[in-house]
């Protein structure tokens, strides 16, 4: 019987799939790109919740967040102890577990493992090797010719060109101690690695020469106004973040920020794919890389991202996937999900989930082999009534000196002041069409084919009734399927 394949998930921040090279994008990505042309890649992967831990959490137990009230990103959100996932099932065959990078899955969320204890056997906080890669310094090139705003107002999240030094928990030294694991790794089993960069997350800042990679008065335009008949989420936030009148200079200067910040990424990436490639664990591993969800990156007027806004720029991801047994080189358009990856996963390895695992996604293989997929993908967000109307953060910090500044570029106060902003809603979209409905309204519907950045919300016109009543009995019986089996009672298998 061969020895079984090893696990590793190269993972970006905030990521939009429309951003990388290999699909199209802007963004200087040539490292990502060669791994791309010799990998599968799903050209429309999406993830089940806007937001860092949900998605993350969705990867690995192949559950919509949902099913299991996976909302926020608070460390009771985690992945609880008892319930399966797809790097407890590894470590549970004996597979080393490495995570670095936040964890945003499993128990100990900020604090350190020891080999063999803990939820994984090593991440960032590990005393020991690992930790002291946490010291490293990486010198930052001087200021080039380019000038900063200096005027940005803060509203945007951003920070501009990075100066000084890199050191303590940044991406370089991440990317360091999964190279320092791939070496030294326990080469007598298998090995699940999952590397977490921050970047391309805001606050927007990057270092030379990525600060001036993209030049700002060439990027192709994508619409930066509202969409007709903007919900809620949409015209909360320009009020309260970055403004109704948005400067279109300070969008452009987010923009080519971020994706200075995605070309960092592929370096790092790089160093990586490289360290894997001398390590001849292409031959013998599973290596993915993707993003657990978007960013607005100015469109709409927006950064950042929000709750309760399903837009493709939001949840649509790269995704790539490299493996034994599946071609290399082809791209499908076939949707994929994140929920799909852990039955991808067993699959490749041959394993079968635990009966008390019920996973929702389906595995990806059939459709990267050129077989049908799935119809439709689906994605929730938000909050219930009570939770918006108890919310108590306040929308303003208080800094050193003083000032008043708006809390997470104004995300909080967005809350603050419409609560209902963060009203739960749900998605489901088709290759063709998207619906999202509201629990406070304020419902969505696209048509994709003729408006893919989707300006134009037809919910409710008359000649797609037939399209809406479609989706909206979509979405139902999903939610249906995919309502909550919880409690377990095994004593009675129910």
């Amino acid at each position: 019987m061969p020895n079984p394949l090893n696990v590793i998930i190269l993972h970006s921040d905030e990521m939009r799939g429309d951003a990388v090279g290999f699909n199209g994008g802007e963004a200087r990505t040539p490292e990502l790109d060669a791994f791309a042309r010799d990998a599968a890649v799903c050209g429309h992967h999406f993830t089940p919740n806007g937001k860092c831990v949900p998605s993350r959490v969705a990867m690995m137990t192949g559950r919509y967040c949902h099913t299991d009230g996976m909302r926020t990103v608070m460390e009771p959100d985690l992945i609880p102890p008892h319930r399966p996932d797809l790097m407890k099932t590894l470590r549970a065959r004996g597979y080393e577990t490495a995570v670095f990078g936040h964890n945003h899955c499993w128990a100990d969320f900020w604090g350190g493992n020891a080999p063999g204890v803990g939820a994984v056997d090593w991440h960032s906080f590990t005393q020991g090797a690992y930790a002291d890669l946490l010291q490293r310094r990486w010198p930052v090139p001087p200021a080039g010719g380019l000038p900063v705003p200096t005027d940005a107002d803060h509203s945007f999240d951003y920070k501009g060109r990075l100066t000084g030094e890199l050191t303590g928990f940044c991406d370089d030294n991440r990317a360091e101690q999964a190279i320092h694991f791939l070496r030294h790794r326990d080469r007598t089993r298998p090995c699940f690695l999952q590397l977490n960069l921050a970047a391309p997350h805001p606050g927007y800042k990057v270092e030379e020469p990525f600060f001036a990679l993209h030049d700002r008065a060439t990027l192709r335009p994508f619409p930066t106004g509202l969409p007709k008949n903007a919900s809620l989420p949409f015209t909360a936030q320009r009020r309260h973040r970055t403004g109704v009148d948005a400067d279109p200079a300070m969008l452009a200067e987010v923009r080519a920020t971020y994706l200075g910040m995605i070309a960092k990424v592929d370096v790092l990436m790089g160093r990586v794919l490289d360290c894997i490639a001398r390590e001849n664990l292409f031959e013998d591993s599973i290596v993915v890389f993707t993003a657990d969800h978007g960013d607005f990156a100015g469109q709409y007027g927006l950064c950042e991202k929000f709750d309760t806004v399903m837009s493709d720029c939001l949840l649509r991801v790269p995704f790539a996937i490299r493996a034994p047994g599946l071609p290399r080189g082809v791209r499908t358009t076939t949707l994929t999900e994140h929920t799909d990856l852990p039955p991808t996963v067993l699959e490749l390895l041959g394993l079968t989930a635990h009966p008390t695992w019920r996973i929702h996604g389906s595995s990806m293989v059939g459709a990267i082999n050129g077989r049908s997929g799935r119809e439709a993908v689906f994605a929730s967000g938000g909050h219930e009534r009570e939770m918006r109307a108890r919310f108590n953060r306040d929308g303003w910090d208080t800094k050193p000196d003083g000032r008043r500044e708006k809390a997470t570029a104004g995300k909080q106060l967005t809350y603050q002041q419409e609560p209902d902003s963060m009203a739960r809603a749900a998605m489901v979209r088709t290759a063709t069409h998207k619906l999202v409905v509201r629990e406070t309204g304020g419902d969505e519907l696209y048509d994709l084919a003729a408006d893919p950045f989707e300006m134009d919300n037809r919910f409710g016109d008359p000649a797609l009734a037939a399209v809406q009543g479609d989706m909206l009995l979509r979405l139902a019986k999903h939610r249906l399927a995919t309502d909550t089996d919880l409690p377990f009672h095994p004593e009675v298998g129910a």
